[in-house]
């Protein structure tokens, strides 16, 4: 499909991403500029043909890319759920927020289960985007069994909650108490689902109650 002709602001697109597997989908990009270097580009996003985030990278101001580079999950984890977010520190170091998803086991009564859970994940790139070496989860979801005890007849009542941390986003500013350093600032939404245990002779089961989302920051 032809690109339309760009406004006189904008240079010509151009065509970033490569395909190299079966799908032909990349999507969710996020885009930032070296602050030390307004040449150098990186662009992170979801690539359907890898288990975790790529990154992109340009050299000379967009006019031409290299990629895909991975940009791991958190060890442990199963793989990245997206919402890749770019940035840059003032001494050219490459940061990439995004979504880990893994698993977390847990008993209610005599049954083992799991559910899924996610870490918003931070990589790191001290080679301005090609490669990522390091991914820490800045903050993770949980199951709490907190809300359960049990009744006279031995079974388990009350509430539990399962955790969801979704759409990150991601800045750097200098510290207020030290100029001389930056904080890496992350947000991101805590969904989390409460739950009722009924009991079905037996087996132990698992109600839907409700789901509150909360907007929270971590540093």
């Amino acid at each position: 499909v032809p690109y339309r002709d760009p406004g006189p602001a904008f240079s010509q697109n151009q065509i970033v991403t490569r395909d190299f597997g079966p799908y032909h989908y990349q999507t969710e990009p996020s885009i930032e500029v070296d602050p030390n270097d307004p040449e150098h580009l990186v662009l992170g996003e979801i690539d359907y043909n890898f288990p975790s985030l790529a990154s992109y990278v340009s050299l000379d101001a967009g006019e031409t890319w290299e990629g895909p580079y991975i940009v791991p999950f958190v060890q442990g984890d199963l793989g990245s759920g997206g919402d890749p977010v770019v940035a840059f520190d003032r001494a050219g170091n490459t940061y990439m927020a995004g979504i880990s998803i893994g698993f977390e086991d847990f008993t209610v009564g005599p049954v083992a289960t799991s559910a899924q859970v996610s870490s918003i994940s931070v990589s790191s790139s001290a080679d301005g985007g090609y490669t990522w070496p390091t991914t820490i989860s800045s903050a993770r979801s949980n199951v709490t069994t907190d809300g359960l005890a049990p009744d006279r007849f031995g079974r388990l009542r009350g509430n539990l909650k399962i955790g969801f941390l979704d759409k990150p986003w991601m800045v750097v500013g200098s510290d207020p108490a030290n100029p001389d350093n930056d904080i890496i600032y992350v947000t991101y939404t805590d969904f989390e689902d409460t739950y009722s245990v009924l009991w079905l002779g037996e087996v132990p089961s698992l109600s839907w109650e409700s789901t509150t989302t909360t907007i929270k920051l971590v540093r």
